[in-house]
């Protein structure tokens, strides 16, 4: 029971600070979109894009496999000290690399706007430091959330303080960079009281290479669709396309987050049950998790695309109404994503069947750059949207054909099906409320939303009360449990 209380704790704990992640470009996106405008996000979207290759040429598959390892062995004080010591010596040697490979891509390789990509160096840097993986497989969220709350409040005061007009990109950059730097820098003073560094051990930087180095074969090939789309857009479009892509992907990348720190809690745990022997324990945790990350990623998805002809011009002001179709047709992305997320996270990883992953993702990754290389030319930002969409759907497809073979989760799917039909009915209840009622922009977006949520909530509620479905006990039961103790602890005082 309190193993279960924990994980509670730290899905609450992630949840919170993933919904202030959410809140904070809430702020910051449409502020950067009037004061930096479309072409100068596009010149950061590049950049940091292929900053990207680098940062994870760095970290391999570090945080999968050093999250898992931990998982397993942190009841083992001399195991947990051995296996840190020579999955971070393998991290230092990658860093120093990378740091190598992007200093001369600096120099020789890149032409345009080297100030900012010089400055987009520091977090490649950073990894030197980013141990954040040890205190994921040890499940010490508590700190992790606490940082990055504090972080996020630093790095969006100076933005608000400091941005003012276009020329100040290179600002941005180094706001975002040193953002990122102090959060690693804090996480890898920490990590002393948590695990000792000891002499590094050659056999198991060996056995420990394999396996990261396994990982990190779908880490780049996820790259090809999660970061290339941008990059394609960056040669083959204009700096407009990318800064209106950079925003749709924005839009629908944020509540992705919120579902993903599912993953993050869920990836220790069920990988600390598997390795004790209590792997039908894990297998419920999963199909649970699976079924609530799709019901609220079609809520959000639904949700996004109904009101996203009121959302655009109120967040992010005149000249960006091209995002409002970009963002329709990349709604379907925050389902399929979150859901592939989930099955890789919750059980390909923790049941050690990352050939499958690594098929998924190379997949994926030909699907997208496929796409890109055909529709971006022609359609710019809209040929990018349908690369990353027909990828996700791709990488997501292949993932189930293997695991349905494990698992049954058919019936999880058939729930998300009737969940699907309960966000259509929200779309259209949205949309007579936007057809019919004139008034402020703001307050007939809070209104649709208010609406959407109550329609698609109400439906779910009966739903799950009719077929006595799991997901009543887990949401309702537990706020109205939760609810009562609270009262009755206040009549006691």
């Amino acid at each position: 029971m309190a193993k279960q209380q924990s994980l509670k704790k730290n899905l609450s704990l992630q949840t919170a600070y993933q919904i202030l992640s959410t809140c904070i470009p809430l702020i910051t996106a449409p502020f950067l979109a009037r004061t930096l405008g479309a072409a100068k996000l596009g010149v950061f979207s590049f950049t940091n894009a292929n900053a990207l290759y680098f940062i994870r040429l760095s970290m391999l598959g570090t945080v999968n496999h050093g999250t898992r390892i931990v998982a397993s062995v942190r009841d083992d004080n001399d195991a947990l000290n051995k296996k840190y010591t020579n999955i971070y010596f393998i991290q230092l040697i990658t860093t120093a690399l990378s740091v190598g490979l992007y200093l001369i891509y600096l120099f020789f390789i890149c032409k345009d706007n080297r100030e900012i990509a010089a400055i987009q160096m520091i977090p490649i840097f950073g990894c030197f430091l980013n141990v954040t993986w040890l205190f994921i497989g040890l499940e010490k969220f508590s700190f992790t959330v606490v940082r990055n709350f504090f972080i996020r409040i630093i790095t969006v005061s100076c933005i608000l303080l400091l941005i003012r007009q276009p020329d100040d990109l290179w600002k941005y950059t180094l706001i975002m960079a040193l953002g990122t730097f102090l959060g690693e820098f804090v996480v890898w003073i920490t990590a002393p009281k948590y695990a000792r560094f000891q002499k590094p051990s050659r056999g198991e930087i060996l056995q420990n290479l394999k396996p990261i180095l396994i990982l990190f074969i779908p880490i780049i090939a996820t790259s090809f669709y999660h970061t290339m789309d941008k990059t394609m857009l960056g040669f083959m479009s204009t700096n407009e396309e990318s800064g209106f892509y950079y925003n749709s992907d924005k839009v629908i990348n944020i509540p992705i987050a919120i579902l993903q720190g599912i993953g993050t809690v869920m990836l220790p745990r069920i990988t600390n049950l598997i390795s004790s022997g209590r792997k039908e324990e894990g297998n419920r945790l999963f199909l649970l998790s699976l079924e609530g990350v799709g019901v609220f990623s079609i809520a959000l998805s639904c949700g996004i695309a109904a009101v996203s002809k009121e959302f655009t011009p109120v967040f992010f002001g005149s000249g960006y109404d091209r995002c409002v179709g970009l963002t329709i047709a990349l709604a379907p992305v925050l389902i399929v994503k979150s859901i592939s997320s989930s099955l890789r996270m919750q059980y390909l990883i923790p049941n050690q069947m990352d050939n499958i992953y690594i098929r998924s993702v190379f997949a994926g990754a030909a699907i997208n750059v496929i796409f890109n290389s055909l529709l971006i030319p022609r359609f710019g930002a809209m040929g990018a949207v349908i690369g990353t969409l027909a990828a996700e759907i791709t990488a997501c497809f292949v993932q189930f054909l293997h695991i349905r073979k494990k698992i049954s989760i058919s019936i999880v799917l058939v729930h998300c099906a009737i969940y699907l039909a309960f966000g259509f009915v929200m779309i259209a209840a949205v949309r007579v409320i936007a057809n019919y009622i004139d008034m402020n922009a703001l307050i007939k977006l809070i209104l649709e939303i208010m609406i959407g949520a109550i329609v698609y909530g109400i439906l779910c509620f009966v739903y799950w009360k009719a077929t006595k479905n799991d997901m009543y006990k887990e949401v309702f039961e537990t706020m109205i449990m939760g609810f009562a103790r609270k009262n009755k602890k206040i009549r006691t005082n």
